[in-house]
């Protein structure tokens, strides 16, 4: 979910992850970046359903194994904050390592949504239009 929002986070391997706890340093090399634009928006008769697995069919082909994918263009407005998480969760089965959505109204929406405060809204908006 939280990749849906414009919070990026994935999963480490259990090695990796004990050593952290431990107070091992450990390198980690980024993962490319590859955009996907999304342009308009889906028509009465196509359900959030088609266009994930659209998404992942065309992902697929691409080849996006242990990329980062990140989501952006005009489209992203038309889609709800479950559509955007349900499209981020599926990385695995598309093989990226992260699918991201950038931080929007939506982000700020959602955090409203469950009960922030107004003066903790505005502080995060500046900063991410900063």
């Amino acid at each position: 979910m939280i990749n849906g929002l414009g919070v990026v986070g994935w999963g480490v391997g259990g090695i990796e992850a004990e050593a952290v706890m431990l107070g091992e340093t450990i390198c980690m090399v980024l993962p490319e970046v590859v955009g996907f634009k999304l342009t308009g928006r889906l028509s009465d008769l196509v359900t959030a359903t088609d266009l994930v697995l659209t998404i992942t069919k065309m992902l697929r082909e691409r080849g996006v194994v242990e990329k980062f994918v990140e989501f952006f263009g005009p489209g992203l407005s038309e889609l709800t904050l479950a559509d955007r998480a349900t499209i981020a969760n599926m990385s695995p089965e598309y093989g990226a390592t992260m699918g991201f959505f950038p931080s929007d109204q939506r982000t700020i929406d959602y955090l409203r949504n469950t009960g922030r405060d107004e003066e903790n809204l505005q502080y995060i908006e500046a900063y991410l239009r900063a």
